[in-house]
């Protein structure tokens, strides 16, 4: 199938049609936005917020900020390679360090650590008017590989220019790794007047057991301590060099250290050379962040975990943070602790797991005046679900708790990045604190923001019969206004039953644009602001299908004025009579029975309001399974009396602004159980309705699976597609045609583990699917999902272009886009046969894609809307 003819499949039947219905039933009744005004435009709760004071200024890739001494300017480091000098006041910017020339961006690489000298800006010390840097670099900066170094340089100020001068740089180390993600970065001065480092493992599980838990190797999992002003009443000079784990590409230069000496308290000194002296601390992963709190003269360091733990830990002299035979306090099945343990055992002073997120961001302890309540707590936030956090008590590790200063940025009042990510948090002198943001990768726009205080947003009623929802709570008789609707291959909820019910806010007819959805055949609805979507939880108490059940929970999801929303829960009571609104999380067993006996217990977990957004995200358009697929099936009406088309009963209704045409000409999407279709139909449908949320076009970064209903199966790179993520098995293939056991897809969603998929709100298996996921894999012949042509998709695009190389073609791939003029556009090289373009910054227009590898060479056209 060649690109043109893929197209057209996908876009088939997405023309206007027309036609005239003969009866017009009546519309559920007038509702105005937020359900009559019961719930507020904006996520409750909440007394802080970011403010955008240089709403013009946007930075490629922002993750650092210092304050410059003696002025109230602010440095920024962008992973591009660039550090800007900025007034906030003026709203002014200047480029001030420019390495770009030799920063490699992509990945976990970039600029990514910045240290000012101590005496910087102090006219009685010249010689130390000076910046620390720590980025990745190689020869070809904007070659594609793994491979690379890991650099820290320091750069001259150059007072006549008013810069630092990127041709005074003084390389003091150079360490080869291979893998370009777990470099750490995090820098800072101790008032010692020593340079501490923190470096990550070398970002491969196969690399561990070489990079971890040893002094004798390169600058890997720990915190190095420097004396870069080489003071010999205190330190001495470097004794051993650092190695690297293999061997660089040929011409690509050596693995050193120089420039700095070691200062003679340092925990492991080693005269006869057999150990590097340079290290302070040792154990850790990735710890992007390492803060100094001055008032306690203490080093906090937030390490990013594999799948089970974040960690924020104060860090001591000769300590081991115990990377990698434990995370947090889960201990490795892997990696046993070593016989002789170096250092001493340190372990976490916080944790948290998958529930609160999956990339700690670390800040540091607020210190300033400006925010008295937050005195002398940790700041950190999380890229995963890009919430700011404070630890409310750093002194006493049996008494911290997490508390949730921001949910989610994304619903904040500021324009964000597309696909946002909080890559800093950063308290000042001035006691101001600031984030970092980079969208969706280095190379989109990001932006800095300002914590503020604002004035708390008013809850809704706490009861649910309070809300005026439900006519009669014990029946959940919808109030006027509400259509209720089902999804033709449900989500997963662990045995439960579901209703569900929407309310598009109208005057009585859906009329005009503010009262109607935007409707797509293939992609995601759009919904008036003010749209609530309701859905109500029951459990089943016996194995009995038609046997007691209980109240659970119900749920809302409140669409916001620029498309985004927030969720509630309300938790039902024992008596099942009323549920009371929830604020963060909390578990309940129940006891199921079978003919009166106890035969199992079942936890039930409700979600915290933080949690909503770690599936409804930005990038599936916050609104969950109400799309054309999932509609695309008859439900029964009780005001008609008979069942209907759901698509063709909103659209009599008039709430699609148009005639879509027969429902028949859409895709539709069938149950797990449903045996009268195809078996591979039935496993996308699942597919689609419990992972496509998270693994889609630009969904979860690295990994380029594709689980939206609407991909043609050879796109969705799952068959015969190797493993990408950090928690799978990289010898496993996600499906192994012909064996279930042996694919990836299958071991982790039949898991109950930390593994397990997905990762939130699921404590069953899910048997009948387990079951037919089996049996679907089994019967795959071995050649399948081969793709033998290069495929793009969506052609034409709005932003994301979907790649899938010929699986004849040889690695490593080149691909180049160039405008129609013939300016090059993207260049860059990659290994995976999948991969996925971020075109989203350039504007619209015709393009050519040219792809080559393995002695082969192919250029497409394709058109950017």
């Amino acid at each position: 199938m060649n690109t043109r003819t893929l197209f057209a499949w996908i876009f088939l039947g997405a023309g206007f049609f027309s036609f005239s219905s003969e009866w017009v039933p009546p519309p559920p009744g007038a509702v105005g936005a937020y359900f009559n005004g019961v719930f507020p435009e904006t996520a409750p709760g909440g007394t802080w917020g970011l403010e955008d004071p240089l709403p013009e200024m946007t930075f490629m890739g922002p993750v650092r900020i210092l304050a410059v001494p003696g002025s109230g300017d602010l440095l920024v480091l962008c992973k591009v390679g660039e550090i800007w000098r900025v007034d906030v006041n003026a709203g002014h910017r200047e480029l001030v360090l420019d390495i770009k020339d030799r920063a490699f961006k992509k990945g976990d690489g970039g600029a990514v650590g910045m240290a000012l000298h101590p005496r910087f800006g102090d006219p009685t010390a010249p010689d130390k008017q000076v910046i620390f840097v720590y980025y990745r670099t190689k020869p070809d900066p904007d070659e594609w590989s793994e491979k690379g170094f890991n650099r820290l340089s320091k750069f001259s100020w150059n007072a006549a220019t008013g810069r630092f001068d990127p041709d005074s740089e003084v390389i003091l180390i150079q360490q080869y790794d291979r893998m370009t993600w777990h470099n750490g970065g995090g820098m800072a001065f101790g008032k010692d007047g020593f340079l501490y480092l923190s470096v990550g493992d070398e970002g491969d599980e196969n690399f561990i057991p070489e990079a971890t838990q040893r002094l004798d190797g390169g600058f890997f999992s720990g915190i190095l301590r420097l004396d870069v002003d080489n003071d010999p009443s205190r330190s001495h000079p470097i004794i051993r060099q650092p190695r690297p784990n293999a061997d660089p590409p040929a011409g690509w230069g050596a693995t050193f250290s120089q420039g700095y000496s070691i200062p003679n308290d340092n925990p492991w000194l080693s005269p006869d050379g057999s150990r590097l002296e340079e290290f302070y601390a040792i154990g850790l992963r990735s710890p992007y962040v390492l803060s100094y709190d001055e008032e306690t003269d203490q080093f906090w360091v937030a390490d990013v975990g594999s799948d089970k733990r974040e960690e924020i830990s104060r860090v001591g002299r000769a300590a081991n943070l115990q990377w990698p035979y434990r995370e947090g306090t889960f201990v490795s099945e892997e990696f046993s602790k070593p016989a002789d343990l170096l250092g001493k055992e340190t372990e976490p002073f916080f944790e948290y797991g998958r529930s609160e997120g999956n990339c700690i961001i670390g800040g540091g302890v607020y210190r300033g005046t400006a925010f008295p309540e937050l005195n002398g707590k940790y700041l950190f936030a999380d890229w995963g679900p890009d919430k700011l956090m404070a630890l409310n008590n750093s002194s006493d590790p049996t008494a911290a708790k997490l508390e949730i200063l921001i949910n989610n940025i994304a619903n904040e009042p500021v324009q964000v990045p597309e696909k946002p990510g909080i890559t800093g948090v950063f308290s000042l002198p001035n006691g101001e604190i600031w984030l970092t943001v980079m969208g969706e990768n280095a190379f989109e726009p990001g932006k800095i923001f300002r914590l503020i205080r604002r004035v708390a947003v008013p809850e809704p009623p706490v009861r649910l019969s309070e809300l005026g929802v439900f006519l009669d709570l014990q029946n959940l008789t919808p109030a006027p206004g509400l259509i209720p609707y089902d999804v033709q291959s449900p989500l997963w909820s662990d045995r439960a039953l579901k209703r569900r019910w929407m309310a598009i806010p109208n005057d009585g007819r859906y009329d005009s644009p503010e009262e109607q959805i935007r409707f797509s055949g293939f992609s995601e609805w759009r919904f008036p602001p003010g749209t609530v979507f309701v859905k109500h939880f029951e459990l089943p108490l016996t194995t009995d299908p038609t046997g007691e059940t209980a109240p659970l929970e119900t749920r809302f999801w409140v669409v916001g004025k620029s498309g985004n929303g927030y969720g509630l829960t309300y938790k039902w009571n024992e008596a099942g009579t009323e549920a009371f609104l929830q604020g963060g999380g909390s578990s309940k067993e129940w006891v199921i029975t079978e003919a009166g006996m106890p035969v199992f217990t079942q936890q039930w977990d409700y979600p915290g309001r933080d949690q909503c957004l770690r599936c409804h995200t930005p990038n599936a358009g916050f609104v969950l399974g109400v799309k054309t697929h999932q509609l695309n099936g008859d439900f029964f009406y009780p005001e008609i009396g008979q069942k209907q088309n759901q698509l063709s009963r909103l659209n009599d209704l008039g709430l699609f602004g148009q005639h879509i045409g027969d429902p028949d000409d859409y895709p539709r999407a069938y149950p797990i159980g449903d045996e009268s279709v195809d078996l591979e139909l039935r496993i996308r449908s699942y597919l689609d309705a419990n992972c496509s949320n998270c693994h889609r076009l630009g969904g979860v970064d690295g990994v380029s699976l594709d689980f939206r209903f609407v991909m043609p199966p050879r796109l969705q790179n799952l068959i015969n597609f190797p493993t990408q993520s950090h928690a799978s098995d990289p010898a496993r293939l996600i499906v192994e045609p012909g064996a279930h056991a042996a694919s990836e897809l299958w071991v982790r969603d039949a898991s109950l583990n930390e593994n397990r998929m997905p990762p939130l709100g699921r404590n069953l298996v899910d048997e009948p699917y387990i079951e037919a996921l089996a049996e679907w894999i089994d019967q795959l012949p071995s050649d399948a999902g081969r793709v033998d042509e290069l495929v793009l998709f969506p052609n034409p695009t709005g932003g994301w272009l979907n790649l899938r190389v010929s699986d004849a073609w040889a690695p490593p791939y080149e691909s180049i886009i160039r405008s129609v003029s013939g300016r090059v556009c993207f260049q860059e090289k990659f290994e995976e046969k999948a991969r996925q373009f971020d075109l989203t910054s350039l504007p619209a227009g015709v393009y050519f894609l040219e792809i080559a590898g393995g002695g082969n060479r192919e250029t497409h056209r394709f058109i950017k809307r």
